[in-house]
């Protein structure tokens, strides 16, 4: 990270600004392909949300766990206190996508399927409750891009290497930098959050109950979703 905050003093560009850099000349990608990209997975990450809130039943396996998210979404409906009505959506959109993945869904890796619940979650509240413009949103998503892969190339994303601080954590790291930097905060507090978000899943590790990712798996993801709020909320002094 000290490496990527002296190129953005040096070079005065934002983080999203190195990343889409960074993926062109990867990829050979011109800048409105990569903006192609950019939303076709957004758009992934809202269906999966949309499509585990109409959900219901038991998920596939011996478990017989009960989907959650359409029961939350409807309880968050209900509620009079709006910081109330964010959390208990974001947690139905963290619910949401998890159990997409665990039904055997289309979902995004982001990092990893365990934890492809994460960051729907906070693309599908600044979208629907925030009201984040798309272009901040993308521009967030490749700040995001940048923790997961300072995570992945200098540790892990595995929960099999790392435990769940590798993915939760690193998820829920990711989407605090989103949200920070999609609300116009500077790279210090992108950073900042991103931190926060990592440091209070560490030491937490992989024990889904069968081999199945749904416990404790699901409710992580929802976990993450409200720390990565949380951290963004420290980060910038709110």
């Amino acid at each position: 990270m000290t490496e990527l905050r002296n190129i953005v003093r040096t070079e005065g560009l934002n983080i999203y600004e190195i990343m889409l850099a960074n993926e062109m000349a990867v990829t050979g990608a011109t800048r409105p392909q990569i903006i192609d990209g950019l939303n076709e997975i957004l758009d992934r990450m809202e269906q999966s949300v949309e499509h585990g809130l109409q959900g219901s039943g038991c998920l596939p396996g011996p478990l017989k766990v009960e989907r959650k998210a359409g029961m939350l979404h409807e309880r968050a409906k209900a509620l009079q206190s709006q910081s109330a009505r964010l959390l208990t959506s974001l947690n139905a959109y963290a619910f949401a996508a998890s159990e997409q993945n665990a039904s055997g869904g289309v979902i995004v890796t982001a990092p990893t399927c365990g934890a492809s619940g994460v960051m729907p979650a906070l693309v599908y509240a600044m979208r629907h409750d925030m009201h984040v413009g798309d272009r901040a949103i993308r521009e967030g998503f490749l700040a995001a891009a940048a923790v997961g892969f300072i995570a992945k190339h200098n540790a892990s994303i595995a929960g099999a290497e790392v435990g769940c601080q590798g993915e939760i954590g690193v998820a829920s790291a990711m989407a605090a930098a989103m949200l920070t930097d999609a609300l116009g905060n500077p790279s210090r507090y992108v950073e900042n959050a991103a931190e926060v978000a990592l440091e209070h899943h560490l030491g937490i590790t992989c024990d889904p109950v069968g081999g199945y990712v749904q416990i404790p798996c699901i409710e992580r993801n929802a976990m993450g979703a409200v720390k990565a709020f949380n951290a963004s909320l420290i980060s910038t002094g709110v």
